[in-house]
């Protein structure tokens, strides 16, 4: 059994208040799809938002829960698309780079700004592309 531990970061609320949450959870789909197959643990906080947004919990609460599952994994996969928007995608590629300085595999186009590019251990196309990595890189 495969003790790989994968967080998977990207924007949610941005595309939730678009009417577009598809968008935050197509690609975490086919990953996660991949994950079950491979019998690999995974968090993602899509999962967990829409239940999240009925509640009132203080903001900390959500950062805590971030760290917590973050402090478990051993990859991070975000998707680059919408972070300009998602100051919670910063904050977990930028804790997962340098607290953690675990790997990072990123979806997406290469993004502008050297400090979100910094931690980027390496760039896909899309999540097929982060699959053949995981593949032939983690198992």
């Amino acid at each position: 059994m495969n003790s790989m531990y994968l967080y998977l970061a990207g924007a949610l609320t941005y595309y939730y208040k678009k009417g577009q949450f598809d968008k935050a959870t197509e690609w975490r789909n086919k990953i996660i799809e991949w994950c079950k197959d491979n019998n690999i643990k995974y968090f993602n906080p899509a999962d967990t938002y829409l239940n999240e947004r009925n509640h009132m919990y203080y903001y900390k609460l959500c950062v805590d829960q971030n760290r917590h599952f973050l402090d478990r994994a051993d990859i991070l996969i975000v998707n680059l698309n919408g972070i300009n928007y998602s100051p919670g995608t910063m904050w977990e590629l930028t804790y997962a780079s340098e607290k953690r300085k675990i790997p990072i595999i990123a979806i997406g186009h290469k993004h502008w700004s050297p400090h979100v590019m910094y931690g980027i251990s390496h760039l896909c196309k899309n999540e097929d592309d982060v699959i053949d990595v995981l593949s032939n890189m983690f198992l």
